[in-house]
């Protein structure tokens, strides 16, 4: 049995020579091996563990001399009442630690209050800092913060192929946290470095074309995949993300440009082949609608020009100008002013003739009727026996029910010589409308 210290749970130490086996010489120095035996003693039971360390022989001199003069004050042999003693002391210096450490209040580092301040202040962590409801984590600036990025992209201290890189890493980083507005700023200041290595420009301006396709900026977007693919002519993924924004655009042709540039690089991808599949069958589709569209363009230009040319054959005036034998008509002269009558242009029925809006004035009352749909050949006795008929309930104007059928009295106005004309009730509106004095204002004769 070797020699060994002895360690006690009341710090009690006891040191006994230690027995040196020498082992190796070395070069200027002795390697040795010391072997300690320690004990600690728990609920009076005794346990021991064997400790082996190497250590320089000058080392543990070293440390053991310390001990002695620290703990010890250099003194070797002691009798158990002073071992007793130094315990006691040792345990009351302890005991006061603990107290001292127990009220003295916790100051100057993170509490519950100010744990988000203290690390948004820390560059590590700022990244990170989110408050609650919030859908973006924000990013502090602060001074260490601005310190750092001033190193991380001073091109005093980093080549451009290093600022381009960093900056392209700052990039993915906002990229990840939904900033694409500074992810597309980072991009395009590592691309603004013109650093020599292709493939990192390539990289940087596909990263950007993909913050530009989260923005809706599509047209961006497929010019960055341009670039990134003069960069790099095998680079797949901006040719797949071209695919996408010129579908986003519906630009059919350039989604086919596309997907064949990039089945040539690879023949046997699957996405690139349902991709162009669906732009055949949208291209078809857009192009049968636009048949579609253009022939019921056409044919809603012929009817109106149908409809203005019976307008003009038939002699009727708009306005002040006669509009027999005129090239000036246009459906606008026709659209009705009146709001009751919004979307009741003259029109023709399924026999042909022309149906017109037709306002009634009360003068006395200051009140008026529209009849929205009005065929040339009716009788304007027709409508007012509907209006004023025995069974019609008489206008809640009409308090003293004057206005029957046979006591009613019908004119138009001649704009000209701003008078009265007297209109036979019994005549049709095409009768009326082709008197040489009656002019039809806003579209609705009245």
């Amino acid at each position: 049995q070797h020699s060994a210290l002895y360690i006690f749970p009341r710090c009690e130490l006891l040191f006994h020579e230690s027995k040196i086996e020498e082992k190796n010489q070395w070069p200027n120095t002795t390697r040795v091996t010391i072997h300690y035996n320690c004990y600690t003693h728990l609920e009076e039971e005794k346990y021991c563990s064997k400790v082996v360390k190497t250590r320089e022989t000058s080392m543990a001199e070293e440390w053991k001399d310390k001990v002695i003069q620290e703990k010890l004050g250099g003194k070797k042999d002691w009798t158990d009442e002073e071992r007793a003693e130094l315990c006691r002391q040792l345990d009351e210096e302890l005991e006061s630690h603990i107290d001292a450490m127990g009220k003295t209040r916790y100051k100057g580092g993170w509490t519950e209050e100010n744990w988000k301040e203290q690390m948004a202040e820390h560059p590590l962590f700022a990244p990170y800092i989110q408050e609650e409801g919030a859908t973006q984590a924000e990013a502090p600036i602060n001074p260490l913060s601005e310190g750092l990025a001033q190193l991380k992209f001073d091109p005093d201290h980093n080549t451009p192929e290093e600022v381009a890189q960093n900056y392209k890493e700052e990039g993915v980083l906002q990229f990840k946290y939904k900033k694409y507005r500074l992810a597309v700023a980072n991009f395009s200041e590592g691309l603004k470095q013109k650093c020599s290595d292709y493939d990192l420009n390539a990289q940087l301006h596909n990263n950007r074309a993909a913050a530009h396709c989260h923005l809706g900026n599509y047209r961006s977007a497929i010019k960055d995949c341009e670039k990134a693919v003069e960069l790099k002519t095998d680079y797949l993924k901006a040719v797949v993300r071209a695919v996408d924004c010129a579908t986003k655009l519906n630009s059919w042709d350039e989604v086919f440009h596309w997907c064949d540039r990039g089945l040539r690089l690879d023949p046997t991808n699957q996405k690139l082949k349902t991709d162009r599949l669906t732009a055949l069958k949208e291209k078809k589709l857009l192009e049968r609608n636009a048949r579609k569209m253009a022939r019921d363009e056409n044919k809603k230009a012929t009817e109106e020009q149908n409809l203005i040319n019976a307008i003009k054959n038939s002699g009727v005036q708009l306005g002040s100008t006669v509009l027999k034998g005129s090239s000036s008509i246009s459906l606008s002269d026709l659209e009705p002013c009146h709001p009751a009558a919004q979307g009741s242009r003259v029109h023709f029925n399924e026999s042909g003739e022309l149906v017109w809006p037709v306002m009634l004035l009360y003068p006395e009352h200051h009140e008026t009727d529209i009849i929205q749909e009005f065929p040339e050949s009716d009788h304007i006795i027709d409508h007012l026996e509907v209006i004023f008929g025995k069974e019609a309930a008489p206008a809640p104007w009409d308090t003293e029910h004057k206005y029957q059928v046979n006591n009613l009295h019908v004119f138009f106005e001649d704009k000209e010589k701003t008078k009265l004309c007297k209109v036979d009730p019994n005549q049709t509106l095409q009768q009326v409308l082709r008197d040489p004095r009656y002019h039809v204002l806003g579209g609705t004769p009245g």
